[in-house]
């Protein structure tokens, strides 16, 4: 009975879409990016990303900054100002990680899609115009993106790699599935990802948990423009202990004693936000926060 409770919802969610579509409605595109050291990236991939989609979609770019070392907050406040109508921006009281940070964003998301990015220019702008297009063609809930060969460092690929084996045994994820950090899910399932209120966010676990209605799309990557990964090893192991104490499908007497052992602590803390009046309309007010 739950099964087919949870079926027809995620089918009724769908077919709101899809009745957006046929009434000639333009669907609300979320951009969420987590913000990490990216002062001398992130402002030209706005400008792209606006450059792209604003004729095209109905689009809100929300940024989401990770407690920064640089001058990241600073520039994110200079490029909402530009686009006050279209850029969101919260910044977070601590460095929380990628995962709880792309989740704060989802937190505000009010898209009928979100794709989620990387702030690096590693995710080509064209290539998220494909991925929102391949979306709205499709019935999916989720599409991930893969790339032939990736141009990231040896490190993050390494961990990559060893995270989706693991994957594939804790999380039962299906076969030939790369978890990619940049990929699309709709609005029903940004609505099951937010109600987890638990620390040790894991944006795919919880993702593989929601559908299983899952697509993917081979995509271009390109080489970091500018300074080094966020993720150091000990980060790619967190991460890694986030999904197999926190996500894995196997019997939980395997893993509570170690979770636990684990120190408890927030998803998040937003400590600044910066933003608009969600009419898309002119006459709009500033909410700074």
């Amino acid at each position: 009975m739950v099964n087919s409770i949870f079926l027809r919802a995620r089918e009724v969610s769908h077919l709101q879409v899809l009745t957006k579509m046929t009434d000639n409605k333009t669907p609300l595109i979320s951009i969420v990016i987590p913000v990490y050291n990216s002062e001398k990236t992130i402002s030209k991939m706005v400008d792209q990303l606006v450059a792209e989609l604003e004729q095209k979609y109905h689009l809100e770019i929300i940024l989401v900054n990770d407690c920064s070392k640089d001058r990241s907050e600073e520039v994110c406040i200079d490029i909402y100002k530009r686009y006050r109508k279209i850029v969101r921006f919260f910044s977070l009281a601590k460095n929380v990680g990628e995962h709880n940070a792309v989740m704060a964003g989802l937190n505000q998301a009010r898209g009928d899609y979100a794709v989620i990015m990387d702030d690096d220019f590693q995710n080509p702008v064209n290539e998220a115009v494909r991925l929102i297009e391949s979306a709205i063609k499709s019935s999916f809930d989720v599409i991930y993106t893969f790339c032939e060969k990736s141009q990231r460092p040896l490190h993050r690929r390494l961990g990559s790699w060893f995270a989706n084996k693991t994957a594939d045994i804790v999380l039962k994820k299906p076969a030939g599935l790369y978890l990619s950090s940049f990929k699309i899910i709709n609005r029903f399932t940004i609505d099951k990802i937010v109600k987890y209120n638990l620390p040790f966010t894991y944006i795919d676990g919880l993702i593989l948990q929601t559908t299983g209605n899952i697509g993917k799309i081979r995509v271009q990557e390109n080489k970091r423009m500018t300074g080094r990964s966020g993720y150091s090893l000990k980060k790619l192991f967190s991460l890694w202990l986030n999904m197999v104490f926190g996500f894995s499908a196997l019997p939980p007497t395997t893993t509570a004693k170690l979770l636990t052992s684990r120190s408890k602590r927030q998803q998040f803390i937003i400590r600044k936000a910066c933003e608009t009046a969600p009419d898309y309309q002119d006459g709009q007010k500033d909410v700074q926060k």
